[in-house]
């Protein structure tokens, strides 16, 4: 009569499962087809398995501490860089608002006169200038400003 299951395959798997096979029980698993058969599919599953976990295991803390920092820096850094973008973008409004300016006072003023008396073209020039370059130092600091409340940071000190 063929026997479909055995008592002591539990014991086996087990004892596999722990590493531990003792001599008698390793005398029985190779005597009783039950038991060597279990033991086969549990010796794959495990390997299985610890192949498996090993796949599905998270990255050492160290890995995940320097991407962090890396997202950090690369955070504060777009966070530092936002302020000097804007300021470009004013520096390049103002030299094209300066320029327009200057080739309407040309158009207006005849360019033959200009260079006959360059003494015209100071006064205005001037108070034109300083006034562009207060107005940009003010909308700047206030963004700086703006800026640092919103993040939190406040102004850096030495």
């Amino acid at each position: 009569m063929n026997r479909r299951w055995c008592e002591r395959e539990s014991d086996a798997v087990q004892a596999l499962r722990a590493g531990l096979l003792s001599p008698e029980l390793s005398s029985h698993v190779l005597s009783c087809a039950i038991c060597a058969e279990a033991q086969a599919v549990a010796q794959v599953m495990l390997r299985a398995a610890s192949l498996r976990s090993a796949e599905h295991e998270p990255p050492p803390f160290d890995l995940a501490w320097r991407r962090a920092e890396a997202r950090r820096k690369e955070i504060a850094l777009k966070r530092a860089t936002r302020p000097l973008i804007f300021m470009r973008v004013l520096s390049v409004v103002y030299a094209m608002v300066s320029v327009a300016w200057f080739l309407h006072y040309l158009w207006r003023a005849g360019f033959v006169e200009l260079l006959s008396n360059w003494t015209v073209l100071q006064g205005e020039a001037t108070c034109f200038a300083a006034a562009i370059a207060v107005l940009s130092i003010v909308i700047g600091a206030g963004y700086l400003l703006r800026d640092s409340r919103r993040t939190g940071e406040g102004v850096p000190s030495t």
